[in-house]
């Protein structure tokens, strides 16, 4: 009679995992109207606040850190890093916002383009960072290398 408790502390854990796993699926949420609503400029450093309307079939979740760097034409333009925790409410559709701040690494390149970010071209900006989620005991990673800004943009809305 051992054999089958033992047997149980092993493989009801796992279960458990797939069940709640299998309760979450990333692919469901939705990101609309993304927005950026202000821009600050502190000497080289840059903070975007930012917000977009996700509709969330799921459980509520943590978007608890994210950072990585944008490359523009493969050389270093910025380093990027989420200021505080996002919450994403659960079985909800709402806007959600946060801070991101750029810390900007090519400062004459920067300057080149104009202070008017909206005017700039996205195209050459590849991101490369990861960014972290947590659903309960469930977190995950998901990575990005050197995918095109627009494209990680457009995968979000």
């Amino acid at each position: 009679m051992l054999m089958p408790t033992r047997f149980l502390r092993l493989i009801l854990p796992v279960a458990v995992f797939f069940v709640l796993t299998s309760c979450f699926s990333y692919r469901d949420i939705e990101v609309n109207e993304i927005s950026i609503d202000n821009v600050t400029m502190q000497g080289s450093k840059i903070i975007v606040d930012f917000s977009a309307m996700v509709n969330n079939p799921n459980r509520a979740f943590v978007i608890h850190q994210a950072e990585g760097q944008l490359n523009r034409d493969q050389k270093p333009f910025s380093a990027a890093h989420l200021l505080q925790a996002i919450v994403v409410p659960g079985k909800s559709e709402q806007r959600c916002s946060g801070q991101i701040q750029l810390t900007i690494l090519d400062l004459m390149g920067a300057f080149q383009m104009g202070a008017d970010y909206r005017s700039w071209d996205m195209d050459p900006f590849l991101f490369t960072g990861d960014i972290q989620i947590r659903a309960a005991w469930i977190k995950k990673k998901f990575k990005y290398n050197d995918i095109p800004l627009s494209q990680l943009i457009n995968k979000l809305q």
